[in-house]
């Protein structure tokens, strides 16, 4: 009786845990990723990053097409170690443009630039598209918004 209880409260205890992160289902079932590792081979990689995108649920703009106005997007990095440090980061909510590796100096951190557009280019934007840059610090422990 007492491993049923444990059980059940486990189950329950995960799935409050995924009401936390709306997007998670979404991003398993059908989100795009990006390696970020290929895009820029003068770089030196330590870590391992993938960008997911999965679209919102804002559907302030393309009523009728119904098409997907801005994305939620989801940074993953990890380690290459036997054992490696994993860690998500949430980038908000929009289009992201163009996505750039920056030399980094320090141990497994890296450095990205990114253009956050508040929604993609063929959705109807509203009459002012917020374009935003972004500079970041990513390591498996913490992300830092630099700009």
């Amino acid at each position: 009786m007492k491993t049923i209880g444990l059980t059940l409260l486990l189950l329950l205890t995960g799935c409050s845990a995924i009401q936390d992160a709306p997007y998670i289902k979404e991003t398993l079932a059908y989100g795009e990723f990006t390696e970020l590792n290929s895009l820029d081979t003068a770089v030196e990689k330590n870590l391992m990053l993938r960008l997911y995108k999965v679209p919102s649920h804002d559907h302030s703009c393309g009523i009728e097409t119904e098409q997907a106005c801005n994305y939620v997007y989801t940074l993953s990095v990890s380690t290459f170690d036997e054992h490696p440090e994993v860690n998500t980061y949430s980038l908000g909510t929009g289009y992201i443009t163009d996505i750039a590796w920056l030399n980094e100096d320090a141990v497994d951190t890296v450095k990205l630039q990114y253009t956050m557009k508040s929604y993609s280019d063929s959705a109807t934007p509203p009459t002012e598209q917020r374009v935003e840059q972004h500079v970041i610090s990513v390591t498996p422990k913490t992300l830092i918004q630099l700009r």
